[in-house]
């Protein structure tokens, strides 16, 4: 089943992104699917500003930090298309940074540690929402710090038991595993799709009523 006007809600970590896709059918929240996706080639270091490029001089640190932002750019759009083509996405969620965005320069990162500490999860995150706004998605952010159902609680005109339970029938659906981050990332969905629900039972792909 695909979905028009589809939401992704993402939940992103070094080196890889958990992204889970709802819809909704005739007022009913459908689950399309969860998948986990690489964001990154294999050999390659999963958190070069934090670990390899404080230990480099600045023209090796630079080349390598470079060559794992084309492999996360490759890996991403793989995994945008993937969902855009699959489910018609309309629409990605997916966490907010603490800066809107990294200094150009290498240096001025590695010269501060709280952007050191914050970059490399940037990288996953931000060539995750660039690719999805330059392929045409409308990219929305959440926090990590708001509890997700209750924003998904509000959006829909519910309690927030009602959508902790919502987000326990698609874990039903989609089968183990079902963590926080894909809770988390449903829950973001629903947020987005909140005004267009009006029945809590979910659908699956195939329609059938859980």
């Amino acid at each position: 089943m695909s979905g028009a006007g589809a939401v992704t809600g993402a939940s992103d970590h070094y080196g890889r992104a958990e992204l889970v896709t709802l819809a909704v059918n005739d007022g009913t929240a459908v689950f399309l699917d969860r998948r986990r996706v690489a964001l990154i080639d294999e050999g390659l270091p999963i958190a070069p500003y934090h670990h390899e490029a404080p230990a480099l001089d600045i023209g090796p640190a630079t080349a390598l930090v470079n060559q794992v932002r084309r492999s996360v750019a490759k890996h991403a759009r793989s995994a945008i298309l993937t969902v855009l083509k699959t489910y018609r996405a309309g629409v990605l969620i997916l966490p907010a940074s603490p800066y809107q965005g990294l200094p150009d320069s290498l240096e001025e990162v590695l010269n501060s540690r709280p952007l050191t500490l914050a970059a490399d999860g940037m990288l996953y995150r931000e060539s995750l929402a660039d690719t999805a706004a330059q392929l045409g998605l409308e990219v929305r952010r959440y926090s990590r710090k708001i509890d997700q159902a209750a924003l998904a609680a509000k959006a829909m005109g519910v309690e927030s038991d009602q959508v902790t339970a919502l987000l326990d029938q698609f874990g039903r659906v989609a089968g183990p595993p079902w963590r926080k981050d894909h809770k988390m990332a449903a829950a973001a969905a629903l947020s987005v799709l909140g005004p267009q629900i009006r029945f809590l039972t979910p659908l699956p792909r195939d329609g059938v009523p859980v």
